[in-house]
């Protein structure tokens, strides 16, 4: 078929499915008669297989482009998402993230023992080789953070809170992202950041000052830590799903892994703002130490109690009502 022939012969459709995409853009679409929206249907599947004999017989042609932009506008008017309600946010934090941490606890389990791996390994360089700690850390650095002597004058707090949270959020970037290279970068990362904090805490446990050390990490490092351990445990998902993908196709694997582990990512990304503010305005403040251990236990105690806790008792009354339901029918 020539082209001429084949746009004569379907102009007069798409010229039909044109004026009712910008009727639908006035918002006329939902008033619609039942049998117009049937008809908008009927247009568009026209259109679509138009569109896919034009990319066979006429790729270079300019109808193809047209055909593409049209299918492209009105596909979305007829075939719409569930749109996002703040309700649907509020019960995917209260109950779905932390199901969906409680479902990867494999993953978490396994980057959490890396991530102490590290630590070990940080702590006895340091412990077996004490002339490594002026090596690892200047005495300068390490005299202000042993002693909570942070210059908080040298960069306001709201900018260093800004600071924190974004590099935080690539360090958790990299611990996702890593998954796709089969895990080997997130668990480089979570070694990494394992050995530094080992490093300084043997050098800080060699000075003597732990109390006033431990009560500068606590109050964020809880939540930062927890965050930077689930994000690893999310990369390694991805990993595994490209090193086992079982039954299903690797790339099967790791699309279903993929989802999961983004949601569960950016679910809790959005505690390390939290704890960019903690890190940047109680950290480094004037509070006793005691009160900044005891924010770290205490935000400790609501994180978990959230994740471990939350969306329990409705799915546990769902299978008492399923099991009533069996019961019944039997």
């Amino acid at each position: 078929m020539t082209l001429e022939r084949f746009v004569a012969e379907r102009q007069s459709r798409w010229a039909e499915l044109e004026a009712a995409v910008k009727r639908a853009r006035r918002g006329r679409l939902r008033g619609m008669p039942a049998q117009e929206i049937e008809r908008f249907g009927l247009l568009l599947r026209h259109a679509a297989s138009d569109l896919a004999i034009a990319r066979r017989d006429h790729p270079d042609a300019e109808v193809t482009a047209y055909l593409n932009g049209l299918c492209t506008r009105a596909h979305p008017m007829l075939y719409r998402g569930t749109p996002m309600r703040l309700s649907a946010l509020g019960e995917f934090f209260a109950r779905g993230l932390p199901r969906a941490f409680r479902d990867a606890w494999p993953y978490v389990v396994g980057s959490l023992v890396l991530l102490a791996i590290g630590f070990l390994a940080g702590f006895i360089a340091v412990s077996l080789r004490p002339d490594l700690r002026s090596s690892l850390i200047p005495q300068s650095l390490f005299d202000e953070m042993a002693r909570g002597q942070i210059k908080t004058n040298v960069m306001d707090p709201g900018w260093a809170g800004a600071f924190i949270i974004t590099n935080n959020i690539k360090v958790a970037l990299i611990c996702f992202a890593g998954g796709v290279l089969l895990g080997l970068p997130t668990a480089l990362e979570l070694l990494a950041n394992g050995w530094m904090l080992g490093t300084i805490a043997a050098a800080v446990n060699e000075g003597g000052y732990n109390l006033a050390f431990w009560s500068l990490i606590a109050p964020h490092g809880v939540i930062e830590l927890s965050v930077i351990v689930i994000a690893g445990g999310t990369g390694l998902m991805l990993g595994v799903a490209i090193l086992r993908p079982g039954k299903l196709r690797r790339g099967d694997a790791l699309v279903g892994a993929a989802r999961r582990a983004v949601l569960l990512a950016l679910g809790v990304a959005v505690l390390l703002i939290i704890a960019g503010t903690i890190e940047a305005f109680v950290s480094p403040s004037t509070l006793p130490n005691g009160v900044k251990l005891a924010i770290g236990a205490g935000s400790g105690l609501l994180l978990y109690s959230w994740l471990l806790l939350s969306g329990r008792k409705r799915a546990r009354r769902r299978a008492g009502r399923s099991l009533e339901t069996a019961q019944a029918a039997a």
